[in-house]
């Protein structure tokens, strides 16, 4: 029974809740912090001697680029760089993982006019021009730089500052640097590195629906792929590790909800009884949700759970949760991640005359967002929603008065009008006519003759005695 609209309503906190309150959600943070680009001063592989290499820097993409040593780069920090021509124009790319879109992020690195052996003239004194961009940012157009000049050849002019800033179009946005050099053969291009990054996070999604969670993302180094790859790639014993989110992760308390039945009391005396109330929290993840909507089958044909449907992924995760919450060795814990929850509880529940009485739950959950990694290049953002391990539910005894509907229930008389009560199927009067075993008084019988006679009022009611 739904006791939504009531009014002057008593709340009474019951049972184990007593003084809990949830820890205060993650306040938006205006501020910057800080964003990890992978491999940054492009410093792996490490290149020996004076010639540049023609494999990219590890956890780049590279067409078309060549890795300087750090002995032909000429950085003052002496870091190895990448150039944006190999045989003509090249391009290099990264992505930010962990920023959301509508995040606004600013990348900044180091650039240099090329050092390379083969460079002419014309190509070093007025710089070298190349274009940064983020596909899908606000505003999208790409941005134009252009080194120093540097007035001969082998002579590095770096300079740092050099920077980006842009709104996120997308989760863990794309970052291409590309070579406008006019020569379409040439292997003297920019020289960049030592990229940093930094963010305004997108603010946390509070409003996401458990049931409706957003879809999980993955990727192989930095193209998408479909999430069922890295699923099928992460579904054996220790095959994958899970790093969760902190900044988009929180604790929560659900909306309320009632459970067990409404005692309505239309009686002058306040009513005591004892209940039993029972209720169950379970799990709901955005990889079952994903299987569901994207490949129009679920995982399991019972029930949609995560622990049943892929127990690996579900221990690599309850692997990194515990992880995240300061245990490193994952070591037993008060707080594991709890897919589920039943609870069961006696109550003592007294209804005061002329009122309503029921019992409502709020639940307490958890948002757990996070990256299962699988080395060399592949990754999958998802997010999980849980029963909460690290505080309890809170559960309420809720009285009130009574709506219109219940007070004229109470004030309805005894149903004595039709015996037996015709809403059982039972025969009664109104059936059409007499009906066998029940027979109407006024109704003479057809079965035998009748007869009557006076009944004379006895002595004592007459006033004589009879002896």
């Amino acid at each position: 029974m739904s006791r939504r609209r009531t009014r002057r309503c008593t709340t009474v906190l019951l049972g184990g809740a007593l003084a809990l309150t949830a820890p205060p959600l993650p306040a938006h943070a205006a501020e910057e912090v800080a964003v990890p680009v992978e491999n940054p001063d492009l410093a792996d592989p490490a290149v020996t001697g004076t010639s540049p290499a023609t494999k990219p820097p590890d956890r780049w993409t590279a067409v078309q680029t060549l890795h300087f040593p750090a002995a032909l780069a000429g950085h003052p920090e002496k870091l190895q760089a990448a150039s944006l021509n190999q045989n003509g124009p090249g391009t290099l790319t990264t992505r930010l993982w962990r920023v959301q879109k509508g995040a606004k992020a600013t990348v900044t690195w180091d650039d240099s006019p090329s050092t390379h052996g083969d460079c002419k003239p014309n190509e070093l004194t007025e710089g070298q021009t190349y274009e940064v961009t983020a596909p899908g940012t606000t505003g999208g157009a790409p941005v134009s730089f252009t080194t120093k000049g540097t007035p001969e050849k082998g002579r590095p002019a770096w300079q740092s500052g050099r920077s980006y800033t842009f709104t996120a179009g997308e989760n863990n946005p794309r970052i291409t640097l590309a070579s406008k050099q006019p020569d379409k053969a040439s292997k003297c291009g920019p020289l960049v590195t030592r990229f940093r990054a930094v963010q305004e996070p997108a603010p946390v999604p509070y409003t996401d629906k458990k049931p409706r969670l957003p879809m999980p993302e993955a990727y192989k180094l930095h193209e998408p792929v479909p999430p069922k790859d890295v699923v099928t790639a992460c579904n054996s014993a220790g095959a994958c590790r899970f790093e969760k989110d902190d900044r988009y992760s929180f604790r929560y308390y659900d909306r309320p909800r009632m459970v067990g039945q409404a005692y309505i009391n239309c009686t002058r005396n306040a009513v005591t009884d004892q209940r039993s109330v029972r209720w169950e929290e379970y799990s709901y993840d955005n990889i079952t949700q994903y299987f569901v909507k994207a490949e129009q089958k679920p995982l399991t044909p019972k029930r949609e759970i995560l622990k049943e449907s892929l127990p690996q992924i579900a221990a690599q995760i309850e692997g990194g949760f515990t992880r995240a919450d300061g245990n490193p060795l994952e070591m037993a814990t008060t707080n594991p991640l709890a897919w589920d929850r039943k609870e069961d509880r006696t109550l003592e529940v007294t209804v005061q005359p002329g009122e309503v009485s029921w019992i409502e739950v709020q639940p307490a959950r958890e948002r757990i967002t996070g990256t299962l990694v699988k080395n060399p290049d592949l990754r999958l953002d998802l997010t999980v929603d849980v029963p909460s391990g690290s505080f309890g539910d809170r559960f309420y005894q809720r009285t009130g008065p009574m709506s219109k509907v219940e007070l004229s229930r109470c004030a309805d008389a005894r149903d004595n009008a039709r015996t037996p009560d015709e809403t059982i199927g039972a025969p009664t009067l109104r059936s059409g006519g007499p009906v066998a075993g029940l027979v109407p008084v006024d109704a003479p019988t057809t079965e035998r003759a009748t007869r009557s006679r006076q009944l004379r009022p006895t002595d004592a009611e007459s006033g004589t005695a009879r002896r």
